[in-house]
């Protein structure tokens, strides 16, 4: 709802509904995990990797991170190498709801490689598929969707996309 008026539903806000997920009774009375972005259960794997991601240092102070973000127009964070600076800080602002209203969250790499890796290891992190929820974007290769969330580029890429764009509104 933006101020008294509901705002129509579709893409621009999906995915800023439930981000905690939901629950499905199957008819076994089991209950599922589903993922919200993509409205499927939760895989096994999904399970096993989040179980490595809270290991790693950003984990516990997820809270704080969203926080400061939230509240500081500029925010510079600093971690060591493996820290989840990468590949953790932009799930939390897609967790965060900082995708709503169309929104996506970018994150840029210096290299072709590294974005593309970078994209399919949180995709897979986030059980969705690459190009789905979660995309890179490298010169003359765009694996992104109308659903795209969460997207990796090269440098290059986000200089070109803010000659277009110069204030980036869609980020």
């Amino acid at each position: 709802v933006h101020g008294d008026t509901p705002l129509p539903m579709d893409r621009k806000r999906k995915h800023s509904i439930e981000l905690e997920g939901g629950v499905k009774k199957m008819a076994s009375g089991d209950t599922v995990q589903l993922n919200p972005l993509s409205g499927a259960p939760f895989t096994a794997r999904y399970y096993e990797i989040l179980e490595k991601r809270k290991t790693l240092p950003v984990w516990e102070q997820r809270d704080e991170v969203v926080d400061t973000i939230r509240n500081n127009q500029i925010t510079v964070l600093v971690g060591e190498t493996g820290s989840g600076k990468t590949t953790q800080i932009p799930q939390l602002l897609v967790n965060a709801g900082f995708t709503a209203e169309g929104k996506m969250v970018a994150c840029t790499q210096p290299r072709r490689v590294a974005a593309m890796s970078v994209a399919q290891r949180v995709a897979d992190e986030m059980d969705v598929t690459l190009g789905a929820q979660v995309g890179y974007s490298i010169r003359f290769e765009n694996c992104c969707s109308d659903d795209t969330v969460l997207k990796y580029m090269t440098d290059g890429m986000l200089l070109r996309e803010a000659m277009n764009d110069p204030v980036l509104e869609r980020y």
